[in-house]
This record gives structure tokens, sequence and C-alpha cells, in this order.
């Protein structure tokens, strides 16, 4: 054996250990554990003065203290109503030391003003009233009041009575335009009544249709002495009016002459009453028939001349049918002789119209 070698049992021992190491691999991990740093399991510690240890406890937080804590983070913001309210909800469920703290913090709010998006209506409301719109900026006034903090509620309080100030006279106004509109149309219903007396009495009437003469000075003669002849007719059938009935002869008619102002002329423009336009004037154009027309010519030729009239009655509503006529010789030449003769024709026009509208043909 070399002397430099190792000796056969020391060979022998550690191919053996060897051999058992690997056999029992756990043993090398615990080994090298335990080696490299220590276990409570294997090496429990223990204090050094041989005490257990002390459980502190610790204090639970009072009720509402989370919404206190939440209300505090919103008034250090600046949102006051978010911070109220919250404040609200810490007052109602906290404890009585929350509660507290809760209610003084209320209290210390209300000298904020509240945040921009409440003060919409007030803006609105100096928006209008820079517009000289008084009503629309005192709505905008009276409603930027409702659950706003006193110093608001009375800065729109006063905007409201500036802007009724200002309306006093547009309510004046108002009232006058509301009054005045009754009026209008109180006076409208009495006008429909008095539209229709006029009608029926335009249709009991007697209407002289323009003459057909040769020039316009005849025409102009013919119708002066209709006139006169009708301003004289009550004298002259005064006697028989007073001695008989009125159940036989009524009163004179109305009679419409061409060319001259009448009682009752035709209306120029429709009516209208409040908001609703009548059209009175084609009504009463289209209703304007009245109970007899005359027609006329006055034929001038030679020394003498013919002056012609027929009379025509209504028998409808809007037919007419001929029921006298009336025939006078009137001389050519202007003078009183012509004057006396145009007076006769026409008186006798005149009262051959009026039986004709009381008796008919």
């Amino acid at each position: 054996m070399n002397s430099h070698s190792l000796p056969t049992w020391a060979i022998i021992c550690v191919t053996t250990l060897m051999n058992w190491a690997r056999r029992t691999r756990w043993l090398l991990l615990l080994a090298m554990t335990i080696a490299c740093g220590d276990l409570p399991l294997v090496y429990p510690q223990v204090p050094s003065n041989n005490k257990a240890p002390t459980v502190r406890w610790t204090r639970p937080e009072p009720t509402g203290m989370f919404d206190l804590q939440v209300a505090r983070l919103y008034e250090g913001q600046g949102r006051w109503k978010e911070a109220e309210q919250e404040y609200l909800q810490a007052g109602r469920i906290g404890a009585p030391c929350v509660k507290k703290e809760a209610l003084a913090a209320i209290e210390r709010l209300r000298i904020h003003r509240p945040p921009d998006e409440e003060n919409l209506e007030f803006e609105l409301g100096r928006l209008y009233e820079g517009d000289h719109a008084w009503k629309d900026a005192e709505q905008h006034y009276a409603a930027s009041a409702k659950d706003a903090t006193k110093p608001v509620r009375d800065k729109a309080l006063d905007a409201v009575k500036r802007m009724q100030e200002h309306r006093l006279l547009e309510n004046y106004v108002e009232d006058f335009d509301r009054w005045a509109g009754y009026a209008a149309r109180v006076l409208g219903v009495a006008f429909l009544f008095v539209v229709a007396w006029r009608v029926r009495k335009t249709r009991q009437a007697i209407e002289i249709m323009p003459f057909e003469a040769p020039n316009e000075e005849a025409i102009k003669r013919v119708i002066f002495s209709l006139s006169s002849a009708r301003e004289a007719l009550p004298g002259v059938l005064a006697p028989l009016l007073a001695t008989t009935g009125t159940n036989v002869v009524d009163s004179i008619p109305l009679i419409i002459l061409p060319g001259l102002e009448n009682e009752f002329p035709d209306p120029a423009e429709d009516l209208e009453v409040g908001e609703i336009k009548l059209p009175l004037a084609n009504w009463i154009r289209m209703l304007k028939s009245p109970r007899i027309r005359v027609f006329g010519r006055w034929s001038v030729g030679g020394i003498t001349g013919t002056a012609r009239a027929r009379i025509l009655r209504r028998r409808r509503v809007f037919s007419y049918r001929e029921s006298r006529d009336s025939s006078f010789s009137v001389p050519s030449a202007a003078g009183d002789p012509q004057d006396r003769q145009l007076s006769l024709f026409a008186y006798d026009v005149l009262i051959k119209a009026i039986f004709a509208r009381l008796y008919g043909p």
C-alpha cells in the first residue's frame, strides 16, 4: 500500500456515509436550513424576561364618524352644499359627540354663499333685468329664493320688489288693455245688434237706383226733385196718416237715393271684435235687398221729353217683380215748367213705391 494513499478504513467510511446521505436527502435539506437560519419550530423564541406578550385593544370609532370626515373634506374644498348634507347625515346617525360637532359645523356653513350652480336662477334674473324684461326677471329671482341661504334669499326678495316696481306701469297698461278688450267686445256685440236692425230696416226700405238721362245735368235735376219730394213727403201724407189707422199706412219708410248721403251708409271695412274679424261689409252688401227698387229713365227729345219709372217689389229673398210704373211728360227746356213736372213725377214715384211696399202689385 502506498504511504501517500488514504487508509482503507477511511475510504470505506466516506463511501458508506455518502450512500446513506443519498438515501436520506431530506435530512440534508433539514441540516442546511438549520445551518443557514434559525426556525421558530426548532428554536422557539422566548422573551428575555420570560413574560407572556400583552394584547392591546383599539377603541372603535363613534357612529357617524365617516360622514363627519367626508363633510370636513367637502368643507375644505369649498363645496358647501355637499358638506352641509354630510354634516346633516352625521348629525342624524352619529353619536352625541359627532352630532354636537355636526350641528356646530352646520351653523358655521350658514355664512357661506351657495355654490355657483345654485345661483343659476339669480344670474338669469340679472340677465333679464339687464334686458328690461321685468316679468321674466321677477320669475327667476323668485325661483332663486327657494331653498337658498338667508343672504341669497334676502337679495332675491329685494330684486323681486325692484322688478315689481318696474312692472307697475306695465301692469297698468296690461289692465287697461284687458278692460279695453272687454269694452270692445261689448261694443262689438252692441254694434252687431245695430247692424242687424240696420239690415232689417234696409230690407224694408225703398231704393231709387241711378236714373238714365242724356247728361249729368239732367241726372242731377232728377235726383234733386226726388230728394225734395222725400223731404216734403211726411207733410204731404200727414192728412192721410191722421185719418188712417196705423195698420193700413205706417210711417214713411227709409228711402235711399243714389249719390246722396243716406241714413245708413254701407261700412267700408270689416268689423274686428277682439281677435275675430267679421266680413260685415260683404254680408251687408249681400243682404241689402230693399223691399222696393225703382229704375228710371228721362228721355229728352224735341220740345217735350218723357220721364218713366218702373217700381219693382221683392218677391223672395233676392228676386224682384215689377209692381207699378209711372210716366210723366217733362219739358226739355230748363225752367219752372220742367221743375214743376219733375217734382210731380218725383212725388208720384215715391207714393206709388210706398203703396207697392205695403200692398204689393
